[in-house]
Parts: structure tokens; C-alpha cells; sequence
């Protein structure tokens, strides 16, 4: 049976990165993404009315996801690296998950990783404007909230916090070798 880690963190915190490095030293492993499943998922369509009503989690449902990382569980042998914004927080996914990794990084760094990734998109000029004043105000709005409650509960649920401010190189060695360790 495969070792399931799920590596959660805000948007910018460099899950996608992290994942992609760890994948080359460990050598034994795959990975899972969150965005994969997208088309077959269902998420909040309001996410400051989500805030508002409480911000449950369950909300997020990725059956596609889920069964995934239960097939890759049960067929594969090394380790089965999954993005997962949410940690162990989902009931879906929670009973899949050996070990769960929190990338940690501060709300600023978060936002500028973001707006970075929004400007290396290529687009024409006007949209990338757009989506980046809609990226800021979204952040004004609700964003900073969302980050926060998002980044107490993860910190709370997490079996590991790891400082994501450092390079992608250095908390993939950190991640690869936490789950030596722990396997």
C-alpha cells in the first residue's frame, strides 16, 4: 500500500512546485493535483459567502479526486504526493491521508507569489490588468480573511508545518526527507 502525503497550504505557498521537486528525490513516488479535478469537482461559488456562512470545507467536494488517491493508495507501493489544499480538514479526503504537510508562508509573500504567477501567464495586456484588479480586490475583500482562517486551521491539522518563504529546492529536501523519516 502506497504512503499518502497530502501537501496543503494557501494559494502561492508553492504546493504545485514543492510537489514537482519532491517528486525527483524521492524517486518512488507520484502526485495527485487539486486543479486536475477541477471540471468533476464543486466548490463555493461565492467564496465570501462561504466565509460568511462559516467556511466549511465539506463544501469543497472532489469525488474524482478522492478516488484517485484511493486507487493510487491501494495499487501503488512508493508514495502518492497529493495536492490538497486542505490537508486532513476534508472528511472526503481525511481517511486517505498518512501525513500531511503544511506550507507555511506569510500573507504578503503569499499575494506577491500570486500576482507573479498571474503576470508570467501570457495574455493580452488588458486582461492581465483585469485579472489583476480583480486578484486585489478580492484580496481587500475577503482574501485576507479567507488566507488567515485557511492558514490557522491547516497549521492546526497539519503533522507537519514547513517554512515556505525558503526555496522551492530546500522545502522539497525538507518535505522528501520528513517523509523518510516518518514512512
Amino acid at each position: 500500500m502506497a504512503y499518502v502525503v497530502a501537501v496543503s497550504g494557501i494559494s502561492g505557498s508553492g504546493k504545485t512546485s514543492v510537489i514537482r521537486r519532491a517528486l525527483d528525490l524521492l524517486g518512488d513516488a507520484v502526485a495527485v493535483y487539486f486543479d486536475d479535478y477541477a471540471a468533476a469537482s464543486t466548490y463555493p461559488d461565492d467564496l465570501k459567502g462561504w466565509i460568511e456562512r462559516g467556511a466549511d470545507v465539506d463544501e469543497w467536494r472532489t469525488p474524482a479526486l478522492a478516488d484517485a488517491v484511493r486507487r493510487l493508495r491501494g495499487d501503488a507501493s512508493g508514495v502518492v504526493l497529493v495536492e490538497e489544499p486542505f490537508g486532513k480538514l476534508r472528511r472526503e479526503m481525511a481517511g486517505l491521508i498518512d501525513l500531511a504537510v503544511y506550507l507555511e508562508a506569510p500573507g504578503d509573500v503569499l499575494l506577491a507569489r500570486r500576482l507573479v504567477r498571474e503576470i508570467e501567464e501570457p495574455r493580452d495586456v488588458d486582461r492581465l490588468i483585469e485579472r489583476l484588479r480583480l486578484d486585489l480586490t478580492h484580496h481587500l475583500d475577503f482574501g485576507r480573511e479567507l488566507d488567515a482562517l485557511g492558514a490557522s486551521a491547516l497549521r492546526d491539522s497539519a503533522d507537519v508545518v514547513v517554512d515556505a518563504t525558503k526555496s522551492v529546492d530546500e522545502v522539497a529536501a525538507e518535505v522528501a526527507a520528513e517523509i523518510r523519516r516518518r514512512r
